[in-house]
């Protein structure tokens, strides 16, 4: 078996047979799909089962509910592929995305993950279309300096199954993949990118992200902060720079939100980001130190 695909599955009923048909519409044979019912309390479950019973490649799996990393860890623990990915149930798979992607990574041995590209949102106003660039990281690290920590997502990957041999997603957390993603790295990958495939992401706006904004990114930069310490990350380093602003810009909405301070104050340089605005924060954190840049974005934001 080449590919295991996990869709975990929770009340999805009105998005499950596009994300399924999306997924077999993929010109590859030699895969299995594991639609893993978290414990659905609507038509989720008997969707699934009507799939495995027509389609020999695909087996359905019925769970209590244990949020979406425990379903991806059951999925992990029923996978036989090679290469595992993973879909979530309200999103979907463009076509002629997989076997492009299986091709290269059965050219080159010695890639562990590939990444591919990402449309966010579609058909929204914020649509985005993420691409990651044609490159080979022999150091995780490097991938990781290059942007990588804006996305640590598992669903734009395909990634050596034994890589999962001694991790799982962690239960009860936000930012699962952020958080999985250090324990991936530790294992020195060797990570691929390209511009072709894509992911397509359909944002719920009765999904745990867009309710809990308010709690968000306080997660987001604790999740930042596990990243940063558990790999050894020194943000004084010009090359994690980038990261640093990431994490200020995560600190400065939760210091609006609770009034606390979780990152530390360092330099960093002033120029070189996405916008102007990152070059303005960096000048103000140069200039008046973290706090009172806190004080002053919340004063400025009411």
């Amino acid at each position: 078996m080449t590919l295991s695909i996990i869709i975990p599955i929770y009340n999805v009923a009105d998005s499950l047979r596009r994300c399924v048909d999306s997924v077999l519409a993929q010109r590859i044979s030699d895969c299995e799909l594991l639609l893993v019912d978290d414990g659905s309390t609507d038509e989720s479950g008997r969707i699934a089962d009507e799939y495995a019973a027509k389609h020999a490649n695909i087996r359905s799996f019925h769970k209590p509910n244990g949020g979406l990393s425990d379903a991806r860890n059951f999925g992990l623990q029923h996978a036989v592929g090679r290469y595992v990915t993973f879909v979530d149930s309200d999103d979907e798979v463009a076509a002629d995305t997989y076997a492009p992607l299986l091709d290269a990574l059965a050219k080159h041995a010695e890639y562990d993950i590939i990444e591919f590209t990402m449309l966010q949102k579609p058909g929204l106003p914020d649509e985005t279309l993420f691409c990651p660039g044609e490159h080979v990281f022999d150091d995780a690290l490097d991938w990781l300096a290059y942007k990588g920590t804006e996305h640590c997502w598992v669903c734009n990957k395909i990634f050596k199954r034994e890589l999962f041999d001694n991790v799982r997603f962690p239960i009860g957390k936000k930012f699962e993949d952020m958080l999985t993603h250090i324990l991936l790295i530790k294992q020195h990958p060797c990570i691929a990118t390209v511009n072709h495939g894509r992911y397509i992401y359909h944002y719920n706006t009765e999904g745990i992200a867009a309710k809990d904004k308010a709690n968000g990114l306080t997660s987001l930069l604790e999740a930042q902060l596990t990243l940063v310490r558990e790999l050894g990350i020194d943000t004084r380093r010009r090359r994690w720079h980038r990261l640093y602003m990431d994490m200020l810009t995560a600190q400065l909405y939760t210091f609006r939100r609770t009034e606390t301070i979780l990152l530390k104050p360092q330099r960093i340089a002033i120029w070189g980001y996405a916008t102007w605005k990152d070059s303005l924060k960096a000048l103000l954190v140069d200039t008046i130190g973290l706090r009172m840049t806190c004080r002053l974005f919340k004063t400025l934001s009411r």
